[in-house]
């Protein structure tokens, strides 16, 4: 082990909530260093792989110009405001309730408050108009409630944060593993072990943030606690993120809570890569599903694909892909909605074909039963036009598997196939913390010395996920986090 060096407090990766942890650290005057996984290129978890949406309280536009460079470009755009009722209702909505409360609570009324202060530590906003729903055919049900964007989407933000840290002179150890927490006999941290190509070293320090995210990119603890197929899953995000701040917290008697065996996921292509990459991975998801029908290599339907909109369903819909023989399925449209389908397919070349039995062999399904699934689900299915926009209410209630909206016959050719599988992008499983972001024990004591922030965190999300919601709850409890790991450091 080399020399031993020492810290006030050690953050422990370098995303959105752990930069906003360090920051605030360093703002009650703590000596900060900062652990990353990867290297300087790949940096920042998760957030680069985002549109950089934060969802917080303000009072519409007007509230909200302040903090938008150049604001007069705005004057025909409008928005309504966005209450602290509201918040807390599309929170409980999307988790049906099972979000710590309390949790809940700080991240509401702490968004605008955060939110001011991230401006101030040089982070540039801009509206989100562009990346709620510039299409039609994707309607966006929650417009107003994602007020603004980080300027460059995720990756800006990253490098918005890490030019503030730069500027407080924050040391960032890149390629830097942490392997283990050390904590003295009164079973307080005093001391971390990492690891680099130079070999491992030791840390002293008696406060730790672990803001590392989840365990996405780790396929056996994903088979564990997701389930049988989800060792199979794409990863949409940060390959580094594979639950080493999971590991070291239950070990040390952290409390694990939240839904463990959920995540965000969502159909994506084939060819969609197997880890995270910046320059496609957003052009990869394929959720254009609501207007046909999914059916699995054995040509059979397994989902209602019109349960709602996509943007509502997609997690579910992935969940679902990945549970399939061999974690694929097909995506079938006909003439009638092929010309509505978000642009994003533009970026794959469907199987084409003029009838359902050759379709079925270039796509390397059960030709019969393919058609009889078909042929059913025509039966139960409406004559007319798509409506993607609206909920139609036009559905096929007499399949065994319904479809309950956009149930419309896919019988003018050409027909068109896309092959996907399942893609996630983050868990939501992880230690239980406080208001205070202080990791709990079975007990809900407080374990001394370590403080957690963003995906790490159990207990926030649940069943489904809330756009703009991860950013904001990772820099709310990444700022109180660095406070307090502060405080508790001197």
């Amino acid at each position: 082990m080399q020399n031993t060096i020492k810290y006030d407090v050690v953050i422990i990766g370098a995303g959105n909530a752990a930069l906003c942890a360090a920051l605030a650290a360093n703002d009650r005057g703590a000596n900060v260093l900062i652990i990353e996984k990867a290297p300087p290129s790949e940096q920042g978890g998760n957030c680069p792989f985002t549109g950089g949406g934060f969802r917080f309280v303000h009072n519409g536009l007007n509230d909200l110009s302040t903090l938008i460079p150049g604001n007069n470009k705005h004057n025909n755009f409008k928005m309504a405001p966005y209450t602290s009722i509201e918040f807390k209702k599309h929170m409980l909505e999307v988790t049906k309730g099972d979000i710590d409360r309390n949790l809940m609570d700080i991240i509401v009324s702490q968004s605008r408050p955060t939110i001011n202060w991230m401006t101030r530590k040089g982070v540039i906003w801009e509206l989100p108009s562009s990346r709620i729903s510039s299409s039609i055919n994707a309607p966006s049900i929650i417009p107003n409630s994602v007020g603004l964007s980080a300027y460059e989407s995720g990756p800006g933000l990253i490098k918005m944060l890490t030019k503030s840290i730069n500027q407080n002179a924050i040391t960032i150890l890149y390629e830097t593993e942490m392997i283990d927490l050390i904590q003295n006999k009164q079973k307080e941290i005093c001391a971390i072990i990492c690891k680099d190509s130079d070999g491992t070293h030791k840390i002293n320090t008696k406060s730790v943030v672990l803001a590392c995210g989840g365990f996405e990119a780790n396929p056996e603890m994903r088979k564990k606690h997701l389930g049988k197929g989800w060792e199979n899953a794409k990863v949409r995000g940060s390959k580094f993120n594979t639950g080493d701040g999971h590991r070291v917290a239950i070990s040390l008697g952290a409390k694990p809570t939240g839904q463990w065996s959920g995540c965000h996921a969502t159909p994506i292509d084939i060819n969609a890569p197997t880890t995270g990459n910046q320059a496609i991975t957003e052009r990869m998801p394929r959720r254009s599903y609501p207007l046909g029908i999914t059916v699995n290599i054995n040509s059979e339907r397994f989902i209602d694909e019109g349960e709602g909109f996509a943007e509502q369903t997609f997690v579910n819909m992935g969940s679902h892909i990945l549970r399939q023989e061999k974690s694929i399925a097909f995506q079938i449209f006909d003439s009638k909605s092929f010309d509505l389908l978000e642009p994003r397919y533009n970026n794959s070349t469907p199987t084409i074909s003029e009838n359902l039995n050759e379709l079925a062999i270039k796509l390397n399904i059960p030709e019969s039963k393919f058609i009889k699934t078909v042929t059913e689900f025509n039966k139960a299915a409406s004559n007319g036009k798509y409506y993607p926009e609206k909920l139609d209410n036009i559905s096929t209630n007499n399949l065994t598997i319904p479809k309950s909206n956009w149930g419309i016959k896919i019988d003018s050719p050409p027909f068109y196939g896309y092959c996907v599988t399942g893609g996630i992008a983050y868990t939501y499983g992880g230690p239980k913390i406080d208001i205070k972001a202080r990791v709990l024990d079975q007990n809900n004591e407080p374990i001394t010395g370590i403080y957690a922030a963003g995906e790490i965190v159990g207990g926030i999300l649940f069943h489904n996920s809330l756009r703009g919601a991860g950013l904001m709850h990772g820099s709310v409890f990444g700022k109180i986090a660095g406070t307090n790991a502060a405080i508790l450091s001197k």
